[in-house]
């Protein structure tokens, strides 16, 4: 098994010089089995750093299980980077509550809102 932390920030990331040898970015950690499974906790802007280490392994086929803690901004804010779940043939799997207003998905989703997000991606319901 190997952890990484890609993101142990709460609130908001505070990236810089100072803060190079515990990150600054917010929460996410990716735990791979020795089975090879890909489980990703939280998707904070650590994801974002996680989706090109991913991306810029080559692999056929990216699976992944990404399970949230909570719908609160720090833990869902990498979700619209993590490129992985948008290219098609691979495998992302979201586990996470309720929002307080809506369904998991209508959460993700909601944030991927042009209102709020100025990068239009094609629809894919199963992605989120």
């Amino acid at each position: 098994m190997r952890v990484r932390f890609w993101g142990t920030r709460g609130s908001i990331a505070t990236p810089g010089p100072g803060r190079n040898y515990f990150g600054g970015n917010t929460s996410c950690v990716e735990l791979t089995t020795a089975n090879g499974d890909l489980l990703i906790f939280d998707c904070g802007t650590g994801a974002h750093r996680l989706a090109a280490e991913l991306m810029a392994q080559g692999k056929r086929a990216i699976s992944a299980s990404i399970l949230l803690g909570h719908t609160h901004w720090d833990h869902i804010q990498g979700f619209p980077f993590f490129s992985p779940a948008f290219v098609k043939g691979n495998s992302v799997a979201i586990y996470g509550p309720e929002g307080s207003r809506g369904s998991l998905h209508d959460v993700l989703a909601g944030q991927m809102e042009f209102t709020y997000f100025p990068i239009v991606r094609p629809s894919r319901s199963a992605a989120i």
